[in-house]
C-alpha cells in the first residue's frame, strides 16, 4: 500500500518500505504472514518522519517490534497536555505528540530498560 501512495512507485513491491526498516527509518509489525507499517510515521508524500528515526535510535533495541508499537500507542507518562477541564497534565500517547520532537525523543530514551513511563 505504501508503494502505491508514492510519485513515483518502485517496481519491486517490497521497496522502499523493506530499505526504510533497515535503515531504521521505520518499524513495522507482522500479523498473520503480513507486515503493516503504521501509517503515523509517513508525512503527507509518505515518507518517513525523521522524528521516527530519532525514537528509535533513542528506545535503543527491542527485540520485539510489538513492544516498539506498544510504546507508540499508550499513553506515557514523560510525555502529557494541560486538560482545560483539569487541574493536571494527561499523559499522551507519543504517536499523538510526534510533533514534539525533542519531548518525544527524550521519553523514548528514558524508556531504555524500563517497562514503564
Amino acid at each position: 500500500m505504501i508503494n502505491t501512495l508514492q510519485l513515483s512507485p518502485p517496481v519491486k513491491k517490497s521497496h522502499p518500505a523493506n530499505d526504510w526498516k533497515r535503515a531504521g527509518l521505520v518499524f513495522s509489525v507482522a500479523h498473520d504472514g503480513e507486515e503493516y507499517f503504521p501509517g503515523y510515521q509517513f508525512d503527507a508524500m509518505y515518507q518517513p518522519k525523521p522524528v521516527i528515526s530519532d525514537i528509535l535510535k533513542a528506545l535503543g533495541p527491542m527485540t520485539d517490534s510489538w513492544e516498539i508499537a506498544a510504546w507508540f500507542h499508550f499513553p506515557n507518562g514523560w510525555i502529557s497536555e494541560s486538560q482545560p477541564s483539569r487541574d493536571v497534565a494527561a499523559p499522551v500517547a507519543p504517536k499523538d505528540a510526534l510533533d514534539r520532537t525533542d519531548e518525544v525523543v527524550a521519553a523514548a530514551r528514558k524508556m531504555q530498560g524500563t517497562y514503564v513511563a
